[in-house]
């Protein structure tokens, strides 16, 4: 018997969430903006590690992309399908190199997203980053 026939399926809904998740920090690290702007909803609000807000536009003007990210690696993710809304919640360790050349980025976080079902696809609709642990390494 292997391993993956003893581990329970993840419901449908779920493992799609998860997988969408796994979508958009690649589309991150590959800066693939146009897959992000089809993962994250037109009305998105994106609470920053520092306690900035985007809204989609900003997001893409500046918010999202002034650093090169290098790793954005998510563990202890949990989501709860309520209907067309989901809620995905766990951490995130994430490396950046500020295209600016100020320095690199890590921040270990605790994430909060909330998902939904808009004309029959999922899309990310909040996100919310409170670090646990920040630094900055000057070049």
């Amino acid at each position: 018997m292997t391993e993956a026939s003893t581990t329970p399926a993840l419901p449908a809904t779920e493992a799609l969430l998860l997988d969408l998740e796994a979508q958009r920090c690649d589309a991150m690290k590959r800066a693939d903006f146009a897959r992000l702007r089809e993962i994250l909803h037109p009305a998105l609000t994106h609470v920053h590690a520092k306690g900035q807000i985007d809204d989609y536009e900003s997001y893409f003007r500046s918010g999202g992309t002034h650093v090169d990210y290098r790793q954005i690696d998510r563990s202890e993710l949990k989501v709860r399908v309520l209907g067309s809304t989901a809620l995905m919640t766990g951490r995130q360790l994430l490396v950046a190199v500020r295209k600016d050349g100020s320095g690199t980025v890590r921040i270990d976080s605790r994430v909060m997203q909330v998902w939904t079902q808009d004309e029959g696809r999922w899309r990310q609709l909040a996100f919310q980053t409170t670090p646990l642990a920040m630094s900055v390494t000057n070049p």
